[in-house]
């Protein structure tokens, strides 16, 4: 199952990295210069953006794992039952 929304986020991040870039790609040259973007930037900011949107996934599936790993090691009971 982990596998599978892997993939779907991957599709996911595709599909809005692709949106991303026809949106900025159609603005005219002075639409660009009023939000601080020239057009050779643009594939540049919306990969480096897609990398910090699967960093950040990357970092909360991990401390979801590292949360369900503590939670079991306590009987399923959470961190309530150590008090």
């Amino acid at each position: 199952m982990v596998f599978f929304s892997s993939i779907v986020n991957f599709l996911r991040t595709e599909r809005e990295t692709r949106a991303t870039r026809t949106l900025l790609h159609a603005m005219d040259d002075h639409l660009l210069q009023d939000i601080g973007v020239r057009r050779d930037q643009i594939d540049s900011l919306v990969a480096e953006q897609r990398d910090l949107k699967r960093e950040k996934a990357t970092a909360e599936a991990q401390n979801r794992r590292n949360s369900r790993g503590s939670n079991s090691a306590l009987g399923g009971r959470g961190l309530a039952a150590q008090h």
